[in-house]
């Protein structure tokens, strides 16, 4: 009564998202993801090697902890507890082939079994065929391609000696601990069947990790392949941003172009209507002093018609008045009153005249 269908449907799908997310249980997803996924600290390039040592060490750690029981139901306890030091040796391993150690770790591992054999054949003898896994482990520095040559041999002529000595110095000679027909019957057969068993192994692990290294590989190489389309895509949409950029700024950049050209028609159709003014006020101007050229043409032909009436007519009657005064000392007063004044009146009046004329004329003129 207190929920919709949706709200319902809502915690039916959570209840089972609780319920996938809880199935396998956690440990069996550690330990799948264990065997799965590859730590970091390991390179591209020992992928292949990493999953053959990983499970490698894993298996025969657990053999050896099998062993602890076997030995205990057994009786002997120094065998038994030689498999807490190599339970712990092959953890080790384990820890150093995970961090990329992958030299350290096979060299480890090595040793341990070299000299557990060596320990084993001492006290439990050759018949119970512990001998028969050095063989079988030197393979192992030959299945890492990029170590070098000098490790591999040294490593596989370690595994040699260790066989030679067992075979030479311990195989006919009596073991330390009395130890049952019936349990070393076990133990030959057992080891026997373990060799055989750990052989396919090795085929069933050469196999899966190639498969998964190569499946790696190929993860890495789309993962790659993804990035790099990426950032090519990326690229490929910079440069189309720029492009456009590019566009929108050469865009606004003809705009501007295109109003600074209608300034520039604006200012040359100012500047042709100032000059065409500017051309009227000049012809007016030019019109005027023409006309004032003309006007003082004019007035220059009046002043030379003045002066050459000046030059004539006034003198003239001036001459007369001057000679009449510079008469005066030669004459007596009544020959000069009756003879010489009424000359130089005349002649007075006669310059009034002229003077009159004149004056008229520059009347005129202005």
């Amino acid at each position: 009564m207190f929920f919709n269908l949706d709200t319902l449907d809502i915690l039916q799908r959570m209840d089972i998202k609780y319920t996938l997310d809880r199935f396998p249980p956690n440990w069996i997803k550690r330990l799948y993801d264990f065997f799965i996924i590859i730590p970091p600290g390991v390179k591209t390039d020992n992928y292949w090697f990493y999953n053959i040592s990983n499970l490698a060490y894993v298996l025969v750690a657990l053999l050896h902890a099998s062993w602890m029981i076997v030995f205990y139901f057994m009786g002997q306890s120094t065998m038994m507890y030689t498999q807490l030091i190599s339970v712990s040796c092959y953890a080790t391993a384990l820890f150093f082939n995970r961090k990329g150690y992958h030299a350290w770790a096979m060299a480890i591992g090595l040793a341990e079994a070299n000299l557990h054999q060596v320990l084993a054949a001492e006290l439990l003898g050759w018949g119970t065929g512990f001998q028969n896994f050095i063989p079988l482990i030197a393979l192992l520095p030959f299945l890492k391609y990029n170590e070098s040559w000098v490790t591999k041999f040294a490593l596989a002529f370690g595994c040699l000696l260790c066989y030679m000595y067992i075979d030479q110095f311990i195989k006919n000679t009596p073991t330390t601990s009395n130890l049952a027909p019936a349990y070393a019957n076990f133990l030959s057969t057992s080891n026997s069947v373990i060799c055989f068993i750990l052989v396919a192994l090795w085929g069933i692990v050469l196999a899966l990790s190639y498969q998964r290294a190569a499946s790696a590989l190929i993860k890495k190489e789309q993962e790659f392949f993804a990035a790099q389309k990426a950032n090519e895509q990326a690229e490929i949409l910079r440069k189309l941003e720029l492009k456009e950029r590019d566009n929108e700024i050469f865009h606004l950049r003809n705009i501007e172009l295109k109003d600074r050209n209608l300034e520039i028609i604006e200012q040359k159709q100012v500047i042709e209507q100032l000059v065409t003014e500017q051309e009227k006020i000049i012809r007016k101007r030019t019109g005027e002093l023409e006309e004032a050229n003309l006007k003082l043409i004019h007035t220059n032909d009046k002043l030379i018609v003045i002066l050459q009436y000046y030059s004539h007519n006034l003198r003239e009657p001036l001459t007369r008045i001057m000679m009449g005064m510079t008469m005066y000392e030669y004459l007596s007063t009544d020959e000069f009153y009756k003879d010489i004044l009424p000359q130089m009146e005349k002649a007075a009046k006669d310059l009034d005249e002229r003077i009159i004329a004149v004056t008229n004329i520059a009347e005129d003129i202005i």
